[in-house]
């Protein structure tokens, strides 16, 4: 697919600002996505409820998540929606503090579902905008070790925080980070060959937001290249959602302390800040993003194998920090960068929210479904040995990708 050049050619600060919100809303995403799981069972919640409260809502998120990128892309504009996810969130991730039941849990999951839209996509596009579509893999990989950075602080932070104060206060740490996430997106820059739509033109817009809804889906849904994209990575997004929701609660069922457990998520984000950067050098160079994704697929099916060995917590924080980096900074790398050149540019919005979606949303309910129903029935174990054998399946099926 040939593509001109984006309109701004000068952008190095125009990137400071995307760099910094990426940095401050993944560090306030780290704390809740790693002790939620945790705190769930503590309020006692079983581990087949805890994949109903992670799962059930994802359902309602994966259309509202495709309608918030629909009505990005149709007004050009993505700021106001970053800000719009992380306020929302803030609060959110605040107001889990105060429920303790399974109907507050899941009440909660649906709120969040309706409201927030996914950022991922939205500020994937911002810098996507801005890069050079020769070197777009390379500026991804340099965007995304913020995100890494970011995480790694605030795992590690949130880890002692939970051990001195309880995981609530880590979940304070974490909305607070989002907020200061917002002021960051205040400075995002929107696109500037784009003009905001006047007020009296409102009902006009209106009408090409519902309008573009339906076409950009349909149009994504017959790019024959996209959908064996999302079909062939459905198994793997599925393995990497059930094990990232039960790996805390393996590592806390095996002894582990709170800083043990942040621990084994902030060591792999510092390895992957070099393999990030690598990654996307390496996939520009050769220019082919389709064997970052088969080799992340098969680290993958490797890291949940040798989880399913040992359950001791030293063993765990090791074998997750040594394999973790070299699995998932090439699928993210390969596959981001890939929809960005299968995608049309007036969609990218939409088609990076999209596969977000495919990951975190359509993954997000297959995968910590499937994940405490097996690890009820059979235990913890199995249930990674199963994520181990949907990681080959998708490896296998990744030769099956057309780039060009």
């Amino acid at each position: 697919m040939t593509e001109s050049k984006p309109y701004i050619s000068d952008h190095s600060q125009d990137i400071k600002p995307i760099k910094l919100f990426r940095f401050f809303y993944v560090a306030g995403w780290a704390p809740f996505s790693i002790f939620f799981p945790v705190y769930l069972v503590e309020r006692g919640m079983s581990l087949a409820q805890v994949g109903i409260i992670m799962g059930i809502p994802v359902i309602i998120g994966v259309f509202m998540g495709i309608m918030w990128s629909s009505f990005s892309d149709a007004i050009g504009r993505r700021k106001p929606f970053l800000m719009q996810s992380s306020i929302l969130t803030a609060f959110f991730i605040f107001a889990i503090t105060l429920v303790y039941s399974f109907e507050g849990f899941l009440i909660l999951g649906v709120l969040k579902a309706i409201f927030i839209p996914m950022a991922e996509g939205l500020i994937v596009t911002s810098l996507f905008r801005l890069s050079d579509y020769r070197g777009r893999a390379t500026a991804y990989s340099g965007f995304a070790i913020w995100g890494s950075v970011g995480w790694v602080m605030a795992t590690a932070l949130a880890g002692v925080v939970a051990w001195a104060f309880g995981i609530t206060a880590a979940f304070y740490l974490a909305s607070l980070l989002l907020v200061v996430a917002t002021i960051a997106s205040l400075r995002v820059p929107e696109p500037r060959e784009i003009e905001l739509p006047k007020i009296s033109a409102r009902s006009s817009v209106q009408s090409r937001i519902i309008t573009s809804y339906f076409a950009v889906i349909r149009e994504l849904l017959t790019n024959k290249k996209m959908i064996i994209l999302l079909l062939v990575s459905l198994p793997l997004f599925a393995a990497i959602n059930a094990a990232d929701r039960f790996f805390s609660i393996y590592l806390n069922s095996s002894g582990a302390s709170p800083i043990l457990i942040g621990l084994a998520f902030t060591f792999p984000s510092i390895i992957e800040i070099p393999v990030f950067l690598r990654v996307g050098k390496i996939s520009d160079k050769i220019g082919a993003r389709k064997p970052l994704l088969i080799f992340s697929a098969a680290v993958y099916s490797l890291l949940f194998f040798l989880i399913v060995l040992t359950s001791n917590p030293v063993l765990l924080l090791l074998i997750r920090s040594l394999l973790t980096p070299f699995a998932w900074a090439p699928l993210i790398t390969g596959s981001s960068t890939l929809v960005s050149e299968i995608v049309p540019r007036d969609k990218w919005v939409t088609g990076q929210n999209l596969y977000t979606i495919w990951l975190w949303s359509i993954g997000g309910i297959i995968g910590p479904l499937i994940g405490g129903f097996t690890s009820d029935a059979w235990g913890l174990p199995i249930m990674f040995a199963i994520t181990s054998m949907f990681a080959i399946v998708s490896g296998i099926f990744f030769r099956k990708i057309k780039e060009k």
